[in-house]
């Protein structure tokens, strides 16, 4: 899922959106990315466009059009 963007967090740049701590292993990863798709889904969208559009695909939800900036 999204590898590109599990490599950049892995080597520290990962934006605010996704914490060092995301590159840990592929389980927290797709556990931060979950967290912040569902909290802050627009820094996630503008960060991680391909990241949140995975989500998006595997869950079925749109969290940006139900939240404010």
């Amino acid at each position: 899922m999204c590898t590109h963007v599990y490599r950049a967090v892995e080597i520290g740049e990962g934006g605010e959106a996704l914490r060092s701590y995301a590159g840990i292993d592929a389980a927290e990863f797709f556990a931060v990315a979950t967290e912040v798709f569902f909290d802050r889904p627009h820094l996630l969208r503008d960060e991680h466009p391909d990241l949140y559009e995975c989500l998006h695909d595997f869950y079925g939800q749109d969290p940006a059009t139900r939240t404010d900036r």
